[in-house]
């Protein structure tokens, strides 16, 4: 009876270990067929952002590799904001408008 116990422990442990290492062997053998978005930003990828360091080191060399074969300029995604960008922005306006800050002169707006 605890025989099974303990390997179901052992399985609730080990599997979460295994998928994690899975994805990313799963990056790595698969940039060949990831878009040119995630060539030019691969932090924007959920798995991604989860790797080690080692990891992204590895999958980095990759895609160097992948960029110089596709012969890739990430120019062509240089009018997009990040989100974080634009969450700054985004706040800055709101903070502006319920400061009354006026848009030009950087001052309270006056009305007279």
């Amino acid at each position: 009876m605890y025989f099974f116990s303990d390997m179901k422990v052992f399985y609730l442990l080990i599997i979460p270990l295994l998928v994690s290492c899975a994805s990313g062997a799963n990056l790595i053998s698969s940039i060949d067929k990831e878009d040119n978005f995630f060539l030019c930003f691969p932090s924007a990828n959920n798995n991604y952002s989860r790797l080690s360091i080692e990891e992204k080191i590895e999958i980095q060399k990759k895609i160097v590799l992948e960029k110089e074969r596709r012969n890739l300029d990430c120019s062509q995604f240089s009018e997009l904001l990040s989100a974080e960008e634009n969450l700054k922005n985004i706040n800055q306006e709101e903070m502006n408008r319920r400061l009354n800050k006026c848009r030009y002169r950087g001052e309270p707006c006056r009305y007279d």
